[in-house]
């Protein structure tokens, strides 16, 4: 049981980044985690009222923050238990009572909206935009050659900022790039308790200034980013296209540079292949030092599944290590969650950690759940020699008949093979969502009856998991 609380405990502080502390004390104050197996994981409540609500409005957030947690996902199932007090004698005074009624409230952490003013004491408790995530800090970040530069680079300037302005960090999703500004941010609130930080994801920011423009806060807004220290924007791809967020972020580049603040980005492509980002930002990105991050290989695939495991407490053979590191190759945060989802069943079932449970344990991720060996990048070199057309031209605006069929058929596999989510393809192929759903549709409905076009995808499905 004393495993079930630890959990348990982890869920609620994720939580508690969701919403507002009112709310969570209303809805989750008095939930309990009762039982979990790999499968499912279920809550008790006590009031029936919020037994409803829970279900219907927040097993989302539930489901979400216990992935989290566990490294894998379950489903959640809320039961009513019957701790209430005792009823009142029948002589004591009785009011009609009413449940409080629900506040509307997104799954995603309440945001308050920008002051009116922002003081310099603002900055000093914590990063503006998150807590601090004390757990990713250089030391734990494991090295390689994959690696290594970004991590010399991010360690360069949070020894002493400014040395490369901007910092602009690129690869892969899951590969540690926010890891590494995590670490940059802990590193300089060691060394300087009261430096002003201000930490946001690309889509954060531009959400926040079309928030600002709404209440006439705008003010605010560009004294809150251009007073920072220390801005860190991570993903600052998803600002391309954007006419006003562009607009914005060049004042607020332009203001921190001029007075010496340290500029950190992140990007899953280098500036000059964000194609709808504006040429004066991208040649500002290029400034000062830019760092890639790449997979990591066999070797520091192994040293990264050692530590995760002990982390978690568990030990693992090196014939585990070694079938772990061969089949996770995709990025690091699919073998963190490897390793927590073995470690819970372990803990939560009392099997022992085997070769045979390992398998068990990441099938669902090695059946297609998450990518293994399978990249976007295979599958688009695989579309792109079966067609002989170029992986630029199957990503870009061309129109002939073959060009857009070899697009089709990519956007197909990629959703069928990876269960990417439609607006991640789309930002692939810098398309929208309605796009690449077409694309999916016609090849479904061309397979019918197609057999060349059968034939196609069964052989570069092959050809990628080969």
């Amino acid at each position: 049981m004393n495993d079930l609380r630890d959990v348990e405990i982890a869920i609620l502080e994720v939580l508690k980044t969701m919403y507002s502390q009112t709310v969570f004390d209303l809805w989750f104050r008095d939930i309990r985690l009762e039982q979990m197996t790999d499968q499912y994981a279920t809550f008790s409540i006590n009031s029936t009222f919020k037994q409803g609500i829970l279900q219907n409005r927040h097993s989302p957030a539930l489901t979400k923050a216990l992935e989290e947690v566990t490294g894998f996902p379950m489903k959640v199932i809320i039961s009513l238990r019957n701790d209430d007090p005792p009823a009142p004698p029948p002589d004591a005074p009785t009011e009609p009572q009413q449940e409080p009624a629900e506040p509307e409230v997104d799954i995603q952490k309440e945001e308050d909206p920008a002051p009116p003013t922002v003081s310099k004491d603002d900055f000093g408790a914590a990063i503006q935009g998150r807590a601090i995530v004390t757990e990713y800090t250089f030391d734990n970040f494991i090295v390689g050659d994959s690696n290594k530069f970004a991590h010399a680079a991010c360690l360069a300037v949070a020894k002493s900022p400014t040395t490369y302005n901007p910092l602009f960090i690129h690869g892969p999703s899951g590969l540690g790039k926010t890891h590494l500004l995590y670490a940059v941010t802990n590193e300089l609130k060691a060394s300087n308790p009261n430096i002003r930080l201000i930490y946001k994801k690309g889509e954060e920011f531009t959400n926040e200034l079309i928030e600002s423009i709404q209440k006439g806060t705008t003010v605010s807004f560009r004294e809150k980013y251009r007073t920072a220290d220390v801005l860190l924007i991570d993903d600052i791809q998803f600002i391309a296209g954007k006419e006003s967020t562009q607009e914005e972020f060049f004042h607020t580049f332009n203001a921190l540079y001029e007075a010496e603040k340290q500029i950190i980005l992140t990007s899953d492509r280098p500036p000059r292949d964000i194609k709808t980002l504006e040429d004066r930002l991208s040649s500002r990105f290029e400034w000062g030092l830019i760092a890639d991050i790449q997979p990591p290989s066999q070797e520091l695939r192994q040293a990264i599944i050692q530590k995760k495991a002990e982390e978690q407490g568990i030990s693992l053979s090196p014939e585990i290590v070694a079938y772990l590191a061969e089949n996770l190759q995709t990025n690091i945060r699919q073998i963190e969650g490897s390793i927590k989802k073995i470690s819970a069943i372990s803990r939560l079932t009392g099997i022992p950690v085997s070769l045979d449970m390992t398998k068990r344990a990441i099938s669902d991720i090695l059946s297609g759940a998450e990518p293994v060996s399978v990249t976007v990048n295979k599958i688009l070199s695989a579309v792109s020699k079966y067609y002989s057309v170029s992986i630029e031209d199957i990503k870009g605006i061309k129109r002939s008949k073959n060009i857009v069929n070899a697009r089709h058929v990519a956007v197909y596999l990629i959703r069928s093979i990876t269960s990417l989510p439609v607006t991640a393809i789309g930002d692939i192929f810098e398309r929208d969502h309605a796009t690449i759903l077409a694309s999916i549709n016609k090849i479904k409905n061309d397979l019918k009856t197609d057999k060349e076009l059968q034939t196609a995808i069964e052989t570069i499905t092959t050809q990628v998991k080969t």
